[in-house]
This record gives structure tokens, C-alpha cells and sequence, in this order.
């Protein structure tokens, strides 16, 4: 009898645990990552040094916010995505937001960014947007600063793929590097800022790496050598085009497997499965220990 309660004693906290792991956790409302390098608001992305990984995915969220500088936040395929509600006339939700730090260079990866009317927000320079999805959006990406660099991200059935606002005309350096995009089916692919103000001045981009450039599904042009780039450039803006666009998409969307353990198995019959196995091996050692012990009576 003390050798079956020393088991059920051992294996109580591995169900304890098991269940404390995988079960659902909040991640709902405002996260921040603060200046400190601290996370507030979710238990689904812990910090290594400075990166920051998603465990699993945050729905029915309100953004993240981020203080820190000299960071990468790997979304690791999984999802952010926004609540749905009503918002006040004249304000904004954001997927992420990069505040207005002294100096940023931040990197965001790997991310799926769903359904926010900005899905990242930029007020600094220095960041790298690289390989996310971001859909659904009244906006994908959002430069209010520059230099930033946008590289091989699905933007898809947005409003505007990437917007990019005026720039004080006390900037040195004011362009960004873009390329390896797949620009699907945005109501206005890119809008550059066709500035007025004589305070302020335009972005200047760059739209490739030497040899190619950005996926542009309402591309229209030829590649009669077949080598994968367009004959003719993409037209941007008045002042912004394409010169080596894709004929076929390099940055494809996420698909990631949400369910439990990585797999398509959603993640209550998983932890349900799972728990009743252990609970069977369980009750499993406890008849093998009653049946010895019965044979040692006799």
C-alpha cells in the first residue's frame, strides 16, 4: 500500500503539471514589452536574452507595445489577432507598436499578424519587418520614421499594404529598403506619402536587392526570358517603382499548425487524450502493485 501511494504521489504532480503547461492561458488585452525588457499582459511570449518568443497564439487581442530597444520578437508561426470591437471614432488598434524609444532596431519575425486597422506601427528607425503574414488589416505596415527594412513578408487583403507617412524635413537619412514581399490583393498596394507641408519630406525606397524585387499580384507586365522578373518595372508612386518585379511570389503565407503540440489536433482533445493516458497509466500501476501485493499475502 505505501509503494501505490508513493506512485499516485509521483505521478499527481506530472498530471499537475502536464495540465498547468498545455492548458489554455490569457492573452487578451494590451501587452507591453517594457524598457526594462519585462513582459506584461501574457504568459505566451517568454524572453531569452533579447528575444522574445510566442508559445502559442493571442486572440482577441489589443496589441503589443513595445518600449525596448535592440530586441527581436519571433512570432515562431503563431498568430496575433485582434479582437473584435467597436472602436471611438478617430482611434486605432495596433497588432504592434513600435513607440517612440530613443533608438529601436527591433526585428519582427515570423509572425501571422491578423485583422488589426494597423497591423505594425513604426515611429522608429532601424527595425527589420522579416518573413510575416499580415492580413485582414486597414493598414499591414504603417513607417512613420526611416530607415526600416521590409523583407520577404506576405501582406495580403489589406486595405493598404504598406503606408508610409510624411517625414520631418530635418531627416538625413529617409529611405527604406523593400524587397521579397508578396503584395496579394491590397485594395492599394503601397501608398507613399505625396507630401505638401514644405516642413516635411517624402521616403525614398528601395524597392530590391540589385537583382530582384517584390511579388505584385496586379502585376500586369511580360518575362519573356522566363527568369522569374518582370520585362518592365512596377509603378509605385510618381516617384517609387519596382525596377525587378517577381512574376511569381518568393514570401509565401504562414501555415502553421495551431493545434496541440504543433499538430492539426486541437488543443482540448489533445490535453484531454493526453491527461486521460496518464490517468490510465496510472490506474494501470495501481492494479499491477495490488496484484503483487495480493500474491506476496498468499
Amino acid at each position: 500500500m505505501k509503494k501505490t501511494k508513493a506512485t499516485f504521489l509521483i505521478l499527481l504532480p506530472i498530471v499537475a503539471w502536464f495540465l498547468a503547461a498545455f492548458s489554455p492561458v490569457d492573452g487578451s488585452g494590451i501587452i507591453f514589452i517594457l524598457d526594462d525588457g519585462s513582459i506584461e499582459g501574457t504568459n505566451k511570449i517568454y524572453r531569452n536574452g533579447n528575444i522574445y518568443t510566442f508559445s502559442g497564439d493571442i486572440e482577441d487581442s489589443y496589441g503589443i507595445i513595445v518600449n525596448a530597444s535592440n530586441i527581436i520578437i519571433d512570432g515562431n508561426g503563431h498568430m496575433l489577432k485582434s479582437v473584435p470591437r467597436i472602436l471611438p471614432v478617430g482611434s486605432w488598434d495596433f497588432g504592434i507598436e513600435l513607440s517612440n524609444v530613443t533608438s529601436c532596431n527591433v526585428t519582427i519575425r515570423n509572425l501571422q499578424i491578423l485583422d488589426f486597422n494597423i497591423g505594425i506601427y513604426s515611429w522608429t528607425a532601424n527595425n527589420m519587418v522579416e518573413a510575416n503574414t499580415i492580413k485582414g488589416c486597414n493598414m499591414a505596415i504603417f513607417l512613420a520614421e526611416s530607415p526600416n527594412t521590409i523583407i520577404g513578408n506576405h501582406i495580403e487583403d489589406n486595405i493598404q499594404g504598406l503606408f508610409m507617412g510624411p517625414l520631418a524635413d530635418t531627416h538625413t537619412t529617409v529611405f527604406n529598403v523593400v524587397y521579397h514581399n508578396s503584395f496579394v490583393n491590397n485594395t492599394m498596394q503601397v501608398y507613399d506619402c505625396e507630401c505638401t507641408d514644405p516642413h516635411t519630406i517624402q521616403h525614398l525606397n528601395i524597392w530590391d536587392n540589385g537583382v530582384s524585387g517584390n511579388y505584385w499580384s496586379d502585376y500586369d507586365g511580360t518575362d519573356v526570358n522566363t527568369d522569374g522578373i518582370g520585362d518592365t518595372p512596377y509603378p509605385i508612386s510618381s516617384d517609387d517603382l519596382d525596377a525587378f518585379p517577381l512574376i511569381a511570389p518568393i514570401a509565401s503565407p504562414i501555415n502553421k499548425n495551431g493545434g496541440f503540440l504543433g499538430t492539426s489536433l486541437p488543443n482540448e482533445v489533445g490535453l484531454a487524450l493526453t491527461a486521460g493516458a496518464i490517468i490510465a497509466l496510472s490506474a494501470t500501476v495501481y492494479v499491477l502493485f495490488k496484484g503483487k501485493k495480493s500474491k506476496n499475502y498468499k
